[in-house]
């Protein structure tokens, strides 16, 4: 059946994205690179060209130099295959062996050093990520997101493991943490070199900042997800979790809509309240929500760009507003259901 999906270009959202200027040369390096790294097989390769988060980094970080997009891209790339392992790999129900992989992730990140070598090619490919963040001053606070992060995921195949529902504020808690957007914030001020002081950071308003931007997020990707990832069998999603709670799938997308509604609002609040401290302060005050900013805009125009939830479909999505799901009533969707 065809759903119609919220209008997700309005208010700020509706700004065009600037690209990095080094984004294609970058993409080529990083791809080459991790596909090197990880011995990939064509099909991963494929994926992998496909998702193409390099898009999503060169507007992130619009202005960054190249060394530090390509950080960015590397960081990127080894995400989405090692997340994948815990949402809807392997790993999706063993909490035990999810954790031990997470413990050696952060090992050298919390202590310097680890015990024993890395499990695993994805493991030796972050390392090089946190070689190069470790030298500047905002290593602390992507340790922090990390962390976060690996809470979250761990959490997602907790849930897995034992089963239940969820209801929206519990899902979304989890979700805030396990979308991984919060590292994507510390790197951007890793890239423009954005120096905000710790009291300033931890002000609530940066928190809420921080929030908004993995809200919105989170809702894009599961609005625009929801039809590969039913198809999949995963039910950590949104959209799932409404329909769980008795909407109807339509009612369930126009309800995501209105959430990202109220975030739209929630971000002008949070800007209204950020603490007013020196020029110099100020200035990169302002980088800095003009960065959490590019992060959504990223978010929003990749999604429509990659190949990775709508296929060679994601045109059409964006201009008809129409995706294909699953019948309410169980069934499946026909090939003849389209979008054309």
């Amino acid at each position: 059946m065809l759903v119609i999906i919220p209008d997700m270009f309005t208010s700020f959202m509706a700004l065009p994205p600037t690209i990095n200027k080094f984004y294609l040369e970058v993409r080529a390096e990083s791809e080459v690179w991790i596909c090197d790294k990880m011995n990939a097989s064509e099909k991963l390769g494929a994926i992998i060209a496909k998702t193409d988060f390099s898009l999503f980094c060169a507007i992130s970080a619009p202005d960054a130099d190249k060394a530090e997009l390509r950080t960015m891209c590397d960081w990127g790339n080894w995400v989405f295959p090692f997340d994948d392992m815990f949402d809807n790999g392997d790993l999706k129900d063993d909490l035990a062996a999810s954790r031990k992989i997470m413990d050696n992730l952060l090992a050298i990140m919390r202590e310097g050093s680890r015990d024993r070598k890395p499990n695993g090619v994805l493991i030796e490919i972050h390392d090089t990520v946190w070689e190069r963040i470790s030298k500047v001053n905002v290593k602390d606070r992507f340790l922090e997101a990390m962390s976060q992060y690996c809470d979250g995921a761990l959490e997602v195949v907790e849930h897995h493991a034992l089963g239940g529902t969820l209801d929206v504020q519990a899902y979304m808690a989890i979700r805030r943490r396990s979308a991984g957007v919060t590292p994507v914030i510390a790197m951007v001020e890793y890239a423009h070199r954005i120096n905000i002081p710790e009291a300033i950071y931890r002000h609530h308003s940066f928190q809420d900042l921080k929030r908004v931007c993995s809200d919105v997020i989170a809702i894009q990707n599961d609005i625009l997800s929801y039809s590969k990832e039913e198809a999949e069998g995963v039910t950590h999603n949104l959209i799932a979790v409404l329909r769980q709670s008795g909407m109807s799938t339509q009612e369930a997308f126009d309800h995501a809509g209105d959430m990202l509604k109220n975030c739209y609002r929630d971000w002008y609040i949070a800007q209204s309240q950020v603490p007013q401290v020196s020029q110099a302060i100020d200035y990169d005050i302002q980088k800095y929500i003009d960065a959490v900013r590019n992060i959504m805009l990223a978010n929003l125009n990749w999604s429509f760009k990659s190949e990775r939830y709508l296929g060679q479909k994601n045109s059409l999505a964006r201009k008809y507003r129409t995706v294909v799901v699953l019948d309410d009533r169980g069934g499946f969707a026909t090939d003849d259901q389209c979008l054309e």
